[in-house]
């Protein structure tokens, strides 16, 4: 009795070593179809539009550095273990781009030769791009420090949270909003070219502006534009 006993627990032990050494000896070859379609449902991209379609204004490209540094406490006690300090920095170049909503209200006055517009509000778009082959991250852990993995992977998962922070951030629209400006300048006197709308005694000068803008940035923001030649208007 006390043999056949051995023998089951030892037929078990083995049992158990090849199942965790050897799992595919184990798996159904049945074919699992709805393991399957499961794995193809996740896989299907999720699709999205932007109704109106966007017109993308103006760039920038900056370098970004984030840091974490933690140090190990005692237990119980709250105090700093010497040696026990892991300082994570990651640097990376982020391209942050903005563009109003085609579809939204533009607001358009024409008094003589002058042509006035209040543009939908100037708005980032998210998340920015984070040109990743040009990621460094460098790890400076004591001797005593022993989860700088940790807090690499933490410190990376909250880039883009940050980063779409920083991109509506005011003085980041404020630095792009210029050249975002004259943008709009081109795009209108495209359109005004196109409409037979432009030229000498038609609309000469443009005065663009983003809503929610201070009217006094708006209004010291005037920008004359050049009557195109008879060449381009052709």
């Amino acid at each position: 009795m006390k043999a056949l006993l051995v023998v089951l627990i030892l037929a078990a032990l083995v049992i158990g070593f090849i199942y965790y050494a050897f799992p595919w000896v184990f798996r159904s070859t049945t074919f699992n179809s709805s393991a399957l379609e499961k794995d193809f449902v996740a896989s299907i991209p999720t699709i999205f539009r932007t109704p109106g379609g966007n017109l993308e204004l103006a760039g920038f490209t900056a370098t970004e550095t984030f840091i974490s540094s933690d140090t190990a406490k005692l237990p119980y006690l709250n105090i700093n273990i010497p040696g026990a300090t892991t300082t994570v920095i990651i640097t990376v170049p982020v391209v942050y781009r903005y563009f109003v909503p085609l579809q939204e209200k533009w607001d358009i006055t024409v008094a003589d030769n002058n042509c006035s517009i209040i543009a939908p509000a100037l708005r980032p778009t998210l998340p920015p791009a984070i040109q990743s082959d040009k990621m460094e991250i460098k790890t400076i852990e004591g001797p005593l420090a022993f989860d700088g993995k940790e807090q690499q992977a933490k410190l990376l998962q909250g880039i883009t949270p940050q980063l779409e922070a920083y991109a509506q951030d005011s003085t980041k629209i404020k630095f792009v909003r210029e050249e975002a400006r004259q943008t709009v300048v081109e795009f209108v006197q495209t359109w005004l070219l196109q409409r037979g709308d432009w030229g000498q005694q038609k609309v000469e000068h443009l005065h663009v502006s983003f809503r929610g803008e201070a009217p006094e940035n708006a209004e010291w923001q005037r920008l004359p534009v050049e009557t195109p030649s008879v060449e381009r208007q052709q």
